[in-house]
């Protein structure tokens, strides 16, 4: 074994020594067995030569090697080193160069152990982690805080009333998201729920559909001449159920056919804005009425079709046909 496989298998433990920190044992000394050296003279002597060269009694940390002594039928008697030996703590971080970072651990162990025990089993499973995210715990530990005593709060995120800049929220969701589903109440974690402000009970900001009341309808119920209407879901669903109660509502999928749509009796135009058709789906007028979609004649606007008749089943389409294509052939691209 070489000095950088000496090396390569002190990393690879480096995890084992970070939970060996939290566990208060002590996994010193390591022991890595040398291997068999080259029957050949010198290419032996150079293997003995690195591995001494770049031991702790060359370079005064790292490993230090243990020697045996044993009669060789083709090379005599021979000394050679059989075991590399990391003695210490600080012979081990000195030889993989994680000193400063296995300060920084130590030091947001002890923080975190102050201001939030409950975390303790997370670090000792993924020690790792704490050291990703060094720099950043005491911002997190005072998110973590504000979610514990205010589960759910129906706030913007934007909104929240704390000493942490909501950037650092967006920024950091990954690792807040592990911290808060360990921390908080099943309750009070949404867990089919992915995006971070659904999953912790967060505001967001509201959809917005646009819609074009097509025999001012608006106009004769209260006055205002208004027929081009952009309005948060609920809202628009609320017009439409209680006030407007439209026979008709023709979707579309580009912005110069909704702004051309003529004027049509009992009739209402939405922006579909492509495939935001799915989001229609909370208008509840729309199962009582017809529907009409007008997209274009190519895979994404069939597909759209077929998404809004998930939807709604009753949804009749209109020159998206075999002759309309054919009637315009010029204009196919």
């Amino acid at each position: 074994m070489t000095p950088d496989e000496i090396v390569r298998r002190c990393e690879r433990k480096y995890r084992d020594i970070l939970r060996a920190h939290l566990l208060d044992e002590n996994p010193f000394p390591l022991i890595f067995p040398v291997g068999r050296l080259s029957n050949t003279l010198v290419e032996r002597r150079q293997q003995i030569e690195e591995l001494r060269r770049r031991s702790k009694e060359a370079t005064g940390l790292g490993y230090r090697l243990e020697w045996t002594t044993a009669n060789q039928r083709d090379l005599g008697r021979q000394t050679t080193p059989s075991r590399a030996v990391i003695d210490t703590l600080d012979d081990y971080l000195g030889l993989i160069r994680k000193r400063a970072e296995y300060a920084a651990f130590v030091s947001d162990v002890s923080r975190i152990r102050g201001r939030i025990p409950a975390l303790e089993g997370w670090m000792q499973q993924y020690p790792q982690s704490v050291v990703e995210n060094a720099g950043h715990w005491d911002d997190l530990l005072t998110v973590c805080r504000y979610f514990m005593q205010h589960p759910r709060p129906n706030l913007y995120l934007r909104e929240l009333p704390i000493p942490v800049h909501t950037k650092f929220i967006e920024q950091n969701s990954r690792i807040l998201r592990d911290l808060l589903d360990v921390l908080l109440p099943s309750d009070a974690v949404s867990t089919a729920e992915s995006i971070f402000n659904r999953r912790y009970g967060l505001k967001e900001s509201p959809l917005l559909i646009r819609v074009r009341l097509l025999d001012r309808q608006f106009e004769a119920q209260f006055g205002p001449c208004l027929d081009d209407l952009t309005l948060p879901a609920d809202q628009l669903s609320h017009l439409l159920t209680d006030h407007l109660r439209p026979r008709t509502v023709i979707v579309t999928e580009n912005l110069v056919t909704f702004l051309t749509l003529p004027a049509y009796a009992g009739c209402v135009g939405l922006f579909g804005r492509g495939f935001a058709v799915q989001q229609l789906a909370i208008l509840d007028r729309l199962q009582h009425c017809r529907i009409i979609y007008w997209g274009d004649i190519d895979a994404h606007g069939f597909q759209i079709l077929s998404d809004l008749r998930m939807r709604f089943p009753h949804v009749s389409s209109v020159m998206m046909d075999r002759q309309t294509l054919e009637d315009h052939a010029a204009y196919v691209v």
